[in-house]
This record gives C-alpha cells, structure tokens and sequence, in this order.
C-alpha cells in the first residue's frame, strides 16, 4: 500500500535513498566498463583555457568544436572543474559528474516527493534511463549542471523561496540559456503566489 500511496513520503524517502545507493554502485560499474565518448569535455577545457589566460573577448575564446558560445556561468564553472580534475582528467571528470549525478536525482525526487501526488514506485522509472547515464558520466555535457541548478530553483520554488528561487533559477541560465524555456512556468507560479 505505501508504495502507491502518493502521500506517505516517509516511505518515498526511504525509496529514494536506496534508489540513490543502486544508482552510485550502477555508476561506478558503468565508469569502470564503459567506455567514455568524447564530445564536448575536451572542447570545454580548450575553450576555458583561453580565459584562464586573460583571455575577455568571446570571439577568441576557442575549442576543437569552434567558438565558445556558452555564458559566462559556463566560463566560471568549468574553469573550476578544470582545476578540479587536474586540467581535465577525464576518470576525474566521470566522478565529478557522478556525484553531480546523485545529486540531481536527489533534488528531483525531492521535488516529486514534496507534490504528494506521485507515489513511490514512480521515482523507479527516473532511474531507468539509458540516456541520463550516458549524458552525465559519458559524455559530460554542460546541461548536467543547468538543470542541476534548475531543479534547485523548482525545489526552492516549492519552498516558496521565491527570491532564492529566481537567484538560482539565473545561475542555471548563466551556465546554459536553455533553462530559460523554463522562465514562462516560473512565472506563472510567482503571479500565483
């Protein structure tokens, strides 16, 4: 019964903690077995060097896929995680990108756990995805962090943080300006608030 209950979420927590603990032991197997696919990472660190040179001019920031073309958000992050996996360790950056990894999942059971409207057995399927894996500790793609912080600014509105929730909301959009596509929902919450 708890776990269709929608409302029980002392249950759903206990769901979610051990979904958690699957989902690192899954990522670790998947680190260790499959290989990584170079996309963006190394273009990434290419394109933050030239601003850890001095480099202001967006023009002449650079990588191997071309002109650096993401906020300065972006810039500021990714330098820190290039100092962080030793100038781009790419086993450094999957683990990075793993423990970010959790931590979404984590944010968006808790926005799911906070609606009473979704039972536990549901927040089995958001573990489910092939792709998810693969863009978070394959691939190593920017939008991990956005939407990271998106989540954060969904949770916070949920909260009715209202302030913080915007403070956040603009940070997602400083790492990619795709998380503006969730400005018109925003909104329409803080009007109704």
């Amino acid at each position: 019964k708890a776990l269709v209950d929608p409302t029980n979420s002392r249950f759903q927590t206990r769901v979610a903690v051990l979904l958690l603990a699957f989902e690192a032991t899954l990522l670790a197997l998947i680190i260790e077995r499959v290989p990584y696919t170079e996309i963006d990472w190394t273009a990434y660190m290419q394109e933050v060097t030239g601003y850890e040179l001095g480099e202001r001019n967006y023009v002449n920031l650079k990588g191997d896929t071309g002109p650096l073309v993401y906020p300065a958000g972006f810039v500021h992050l990714f330098s820190w995680l290039k100092a962080l996996t030793r100038g781009g360790e790419v086993f450094l950056a999957q683990v990075v990108f793993a423990a970010l990894y959790l931590a979404t999942q984590a944010v968006v059971f808790a926005v799911y756990i906070r609606t009473e409207a979704i039972p536990a057995y549901v927040l089995v399927f958001l573990t489910l995805s092939r792709r998810l894996h693969s863009i978070f500790v394959l691939r190593l793609f920017n939008d991990c962090w956005a939407m990271f912080v998106a989540y954060v600014g969904v949770w916070l509105l949920q909260s009715r943080r209202v302030a913080g929730a915007i403070l956040v909301f603009s940070m997602a959009v400083s790492i990619k300006m795709n998380v503006l596509l969730f400005a018109p929902g925003v909104l329409a919450v803080v009007v109704k608030m």
